[in-house]
C-alpha cells in the first residue's frame, strides 16, 4: 500500500495546464541517477507532479521517462510513481525498474490491467531467454481514508545478478514502449 496525501487534488489537477510551482516542489539528483526528495540512493520519497507541471519531465529518471510519456500519450494514464532501477549501494538494496499508474475508475482499471497483461505476456514470450521479465502488479493508494486500486508495470529479474539485469533490461524495456506506441487510441 502506498500513502498519498491529497490524492483528489492531484487527480483534479492532472489535466490543468496552469499548475503553479510551490515551495514544496523540491527534488534532487544523486550521483547514481536517483531523483528523489533527498537526492540519495536510500531515499524512497519524491514529490509527485501532474503531467503539465513545469518540473514533471525533469523529475522523472531517464530510464523510465520514455515509458511514462508513452503511457500518458497513448493510454491516457495518470502516473504517480516510478524508478529506473539502481544498483545496490552501501545504503540501499538494488532497485528494479517500474512505473505505477492510477486508473480513474474501475472500467479503466480493467482495461489497463488487460492491456498491461497482454503486453507483459507478449514481451516475456518474445524474450524467453532474457533474465528480465515484465510483471503486472497491484498497488493500493491510501488517501484521506479512501483506497484506490492501481497498477504497476515491473521489470523484474529472474536471478540475483545485478550486472546482468542492467545489461539486459533495455531490450525488454524498449519492446514494451514499442508495444504501447503501436496501440491505436
Amino acid at each position: 500500500m502506498t500513502e498519498f496525501s491529497d490524492l483528489k487534488s492531484f487527480v483534479d489537477s492532472w489535466e490543468d495546464r496552469f499548475v503553479e510551482v510551490t515551495e514544496f516542489d523540491i527534488f534532487k539528483h544523486s550521483a547514481n541517477g536517483n531523483i528523489n526528495t533527498d537526492g540519495t540512493a536510500a531515499c524512497c520519497d519524491s514529490p509527485i507532479f501532474t503531467k503539465y507541471h513545469r518540473y514533471f519531465k525533469r523529475s522523472i529518471e531517464p530510464g523510465v521517462r520514455d515509458l511514462i510519456i508513452a503511457l500518458i500519450l497513448k493510454l491516457n494514464c495518470i502516473t504517480y510513481s516510478s524508478c529506473q532501477g539502481h544498483f545496490s549501494t552501501k545504503d540501499s538494496a538494488m532497485r528494479q525498474r517500474y512505473v505505477a499508474v492510477m486508473p480513474r475508475n474501475d472500467d479503466e482499471y480493467q482495461q489497463l490491467f488487460n492491456t498491461f497483461n497482454q503486453i507483459a505476456k507478449l514481451t516475456n514470450y518474445q524474450f524467453t531467454e532474457n533474465p528480465v521479465k515484465v510483471v503486472v502488479g497491484n498497488d493500493n493508494l491510501e488517501s484521506e481514508g479512501k483506497t484506490t486500486k492501481c497498477l504497476t508495470l515491473f521489470f523484474v529479474s529472474n536471478n540475483a545478478n545485478e550486472s546482468e539485469y542492467f545489461r539486459e533490461i533495455e531490450s525488454v524495456y524498449n519492446y514494451v514502449i514499442q508495444q504501447i506506441n503501436q496501440i491505436n487510441n
